[in-house]
């Protein structure tokens, strides 16, 4: 059986040793495949999963932006005593909660793409901007933008951002996460990836790209191709990540 037909369940019980915990939504999409930040068969090494349960209790939705991180910080828990070395999530958005787990943990932890920007930052000089391309806009500046706030992005980074929520992008972008399969056409939703990203750019002085959603990275190529920029996303932070705990050893 092929890693991506297994059941999530399934996932949870492979144990092969992995450096990487992943902390992923159970909600299951049926564009997932190889590419996406959060599919196994996109990396070099083993990723442990483990499932959570995402959806804030009702009373905590506001306190919590939206994230169950009782939950979140469970599953974190855990991952670090079945041994993994450092911890991820498989969606951008969760940035949010990343002063929270950070501290419940003994283990590295990066819950976006977004921790990136402010380094990016200082790899492209003063006068430059760094792009972000976000699945969703309005989280990002939700809660007196306590995302970018909670990852370190304050008013002395200069950004623009451009979200795959305005209705020019969000129907085809959308189509990622449909269950009739039918609808999903990745080439599709790679034009109205580079056309935000030239958007993005014609906002001026962009010096690079991140992209926070865990299905960007599938469109990376194509936004670097299109727009001449450096791109930078999860996948890349991940193996970032790995390479941090998991060092070759060369003599």
């Amino acid at each position: 059986m092929a890693l991506q037909e297994y059941e999530l369940w399934e996932l949870e019980r492979l144990d092969l040793g992995q450096k990487i915990g992943m902390v992923k939504t159970r909600r299951s999409f049926p564009a997932l495949r190889r590419g996406n930040q959060n599919h196994p068969e996109t990396y070099d090494y083993p990723i442990r999963i483990k499932l959570w349960d995402w959806s804030a209790p009702k009373e905590k939705e506001e306190e919590w932006a939206g994230w169950n991180i009782e939950g979140f910080i469970k599953c974190a828990k855990e991952l670090e005593n079945e041994g993994v070395s450092a911890i991820v999530s498989s969606c951008g958005l969760t940035g949010t909660m990343q002063p929270d787990v950070v501290n419940e943990v003994d283990v590295p932890v990066c819950t976006t793409s977004l921790l990136l920007v402010p380094l990016v930052s200082r790899m492209i000089g003063k006068d430059k901007k760094v792009g972000i391309l976000t699945a969703n806009a309005k989280s990002c500046y939700a809660q007196n933008r306590r995302l970018l706030r909670s990852v370190g992005i304050d008013e002395s980074i200069p950004i623009e951002i451009v979200g795959m929520d305005q209705p020019e992008y969000r129907d085809i972008f959308r189509t990622q996460f449909a269950r009739d399969r039918s609808k999903y056409n990745p080439k599709k939703v790679e034009e109205v990836m580079v056309a935000a990203a030239k958007e993005l750019v014609s906002k001026g002085n962009i010096g690079a790209i991140v992209l926070e959603c865990t299905e960007m990275p599938l469109y990376a190529a194509a936004v670097q191709e299109a727009t001449g920029l450096p791109v930078f996303d999860g996948v890349g932070l991940n193996n970032l990540l790995y390479s941090a705990v998991a060092k070759k050893r060369y003599f």
